[in-house]
């Protein structure tokens, strides 16, 4: 059989270690390793090449308009075509369309063919999977299910060309593995690296001190680097006993922070991912920037788009307030540590284009 796997969007990046695939297509390395075991032949990457089978994975969903332009192309070239992946999922309505490997593929738990496919020195994968909290801006609840999962072992995704890795891990402390993931991490002599936001609110004496034990780093290694989410002012999901709780950020954020401190990690190592555009005002927006500021933390924003990809709506289908964009490029540039929003010179012009339409 000859098979194609056409990946929409990773995109080469140039670092430290060349220029590389900043971020594999974790499923298209299944498929290309189930194939390669089978005695397959696959093209990868695929281009106008007559084949048995084409794969196509997308990650984004403004992907999707080029995939369905070009499909009569994929057609003439394969005589079976496949296209998954969370960017060709449908949530507008329930119930939602959400793609899947088939059975077979996605049980296929051999990352080194992941490495060889994208040419790796690194390792990466997801030692755990799923979300217990739940947030509605997010499809991993959705797509992996609200109570996470063992997906695989530090072990086993060590790559023997580096001992570097990175966990995929939608929530990390919440399973109960995290400990044996640190232990694993120690006996390796690893530097690794938490690509998703961690829940702050998870933090204790006992992760802090977890966290301090191993050599925590940014995706390229460059520097020491943990991210966690700051993405709403109150955060309510339901705690161990099925409660539901609320936490009020402002104050659990600079708690978290001060117990990770004590613990030896500095505030600079701390990078929050904080969510703009979908239900929080500028003044609330204007909080969580100068509260992380104020703790000497670093912060990522991130502008919402709903789960069906359309941009400048907020949580309610509403045009988004003008100050959204604005404060991305503000944070961004690093301005946000040097003058005021409303000194920020896009700020105004922004103010300008919305109130002329």
């Amino acid at each position: 059989m000859k098979v194609g796997i056409l990946d929409i969007d990773s995109q080469m990046k140039r670092d430290n270690r060349g220029e590389k695939r900043k971020y594999p297509n974790i499923a298209c390395g299944k498929i290309y390793g189930f194939h390669k075991s089978r005695g397959d032949v696959v093209v990868y990457p695929w281009k106008d090449t007559p084949v048995d089978r084409l794969y196509i994975s997308t990650i984004f969903t403004n992907s999707r308009a080029t995939i369905e332009k070009n499909l009569w192309v994929y057609e003439l070239f394969a005589d079976e075509v496949i296209i998954g992946g969370t960017g060709w999922d449908d949530y507008s309505v329930k119930p939602w369309k959400i793609s899947r490997l088939p059975p077979e593929i996605e049980a296929f738990d051999e990352p080194h063919w992941t490495y060889e496919m994208y040419d790796l020195d690194y390792g990466i994968g997801f030692s755990t999977r799923g979300c217990h909290v739940g947030c509605s801006f997010c499809v991993v609840p959705k797509k992996e299910g609200l109570v996470e999962y063992r997906d695989s072992t530090v072990e086993k995704l060590l790559n023997p060309r580096s001992k570097h890795l990175v966990l995929m891990n939608n929530n990390s402390f919440a399973h109960h593995d995290f400990m044996e993931d640190i232990e694993q991490i120690k006996h390796y002599n690893l530097s690794i690296h938490w690509d998703q936001a961690n829940d702050i609110t998870l933090v204790t004496p006992e992760i802090a001190d977890a966290l301090r034990s191993v050599n925590y780093r940014s995706f390229d290694g460059r520097k020491k680097e943990l991210f966690f989410a700051f993405d709403l002012m109150v955060k309510r999901k339901r705690d161990k006993t099925g409660e539901m709780v609320s936490y009020d950020m402002l104050k659990v954020v600079p708690e978290k922070v001060r117990m990770l401190k004590e613990s030896g990690i500095r505030p600079s190592h701390l990078k929050f991912y904080m969510l703009i555009g979908f239900n929080t005002t500028e003044e609330e927006d204007l909080a969580r920037v100068e509260c992380l500021k104020s703790l000497g933390c670093e912060i990522y924003p991130m502008l919402y788009r709903d789960l069906t990809g359309k941009i400048g709506v907020d949580a309610t289908g509403k045009p988004q307030s003008f100050h959204v964009r604005p404060m991305r490029d503000w944070i961004h540039t690093g301005l946000y540590r040097k003058q005021s929003l409303h000194d920020f010179d896009r700020y105004w012009q922004r103010w300008e284009e919305v109130a002329l339409k």
